[in-house]
């Protein structure tokens, strides 16, 4: 399955939203987003597999961690 990435606005969110998933056995990686290719000029991303998207973004609702655009799934 391909990696897509979960645009954030802070690496200190990005670093939390990474914690969140490796304590849950999903693999993320922090990475530098190009700003130009999100909605709101995230430059921090999470990377992980896009089959994973759905459970992180629950789990980071739940913890308040807030996060952006979700670039590589669905054409994106």
């Amino acid at each position: 399955m391909p990696d897509c990435i979960l645009a954030m606005r802070t690496r200190t969110a990005a670093e939390k939203a990474r914690r969140t998933a490796v304590l849950e056995r999903i693999d993320a990686e922090v990475i530098s987003v190009d700003p130009s290719v999100t909605k709101h000029g995230c430059s921090v991303g999470l990377r992980l597999n896009c089959a994973d998207i759905g459970n992180v973004t629950r789990l980071l609702d739940k913890k308040g961690i807030v996060y952006g655009d979700v670039i590589g799934r669905n054409g994106r």
